[in-house]
């Protein structure tokens, strides 16, 4: 990004599932970008950018699966063979937002054995991790608040030992610190 920001494809997995009927949130994602969206076919969301002098155009899939790719070959390096992989998605995200996600991970050769949503996958981290402070009777109630770049998640959850209950999760995709 430094050497060529305005190529770089930042911000890329906020299109993911968007079409040109979502105008409304492509148009407030436009406010965030240095790289030209495009209409392709059937409706869907393009991204131009020049690579090596020539112009290219890539789905927010294809890019996500370049990402995951590259992850993999991380987790290769490290000895840790698998092609099976969990991937966590905001809360808010539609059936249609979500089925890019999977899209995008089988462009990258991976098979995505479950969608998590990301709040789930927070309190399953916290159970996880403390289970030995958990009571197996008496229930302890956590809120989870995620305020992150682009988005806003509340999330209450009940925790026992070796249970947990999610009460209520509230996201909000276009409130963050951005």
């Amino acid at each position: 990004m430094k050497r060529n920001f305005k190529n770089s494809l930042q911000f890329f997995q906020r299109f993911l599932g968007l079409n040109f009927d979502c105008k409304e949130q492509i148009e407030e994602e436009k406010k965030f970008i240095t790289y030209p969206i495009i209409e392709l076919e059937n409706k869907k969301v393009g991204m131009e950018v020049m690579c090596r002098g020539e112009k290219i155009v890539m789905t927010p899939e294809q890019v996500l699966a370049t990402f995951l790719k590259r992850a993999k070959t991380y987790f290769e390096k490290a000895e840790m063979m698998s092609k099976e992989i969990v991937i966590a998605v905001p809360s808010y995200a539609s059936n249609t937002e979500r089925q890019a996600w999977l899209d995008a991970a089988e462009i990258a050769g991976i098979k995505c054995i479950r969608l998590l949503n990301e709040s789930t996958a927070i309190c399953y981290n916290y159970g996880f991790f403390r289970k030995a402070d958990l009571s197996e009777k008496d229930a302890r109630t956590v809120a989870f608040v995620d305020f992150g770049h682009s988005k806003l998640t509340v999330t209450f959850a009940k925790f026992w030992q070796g249970k947990m209950n999610i009460l209520f999760t509230k996201s909000d995709r276009n409130m963050g610190a951005r």
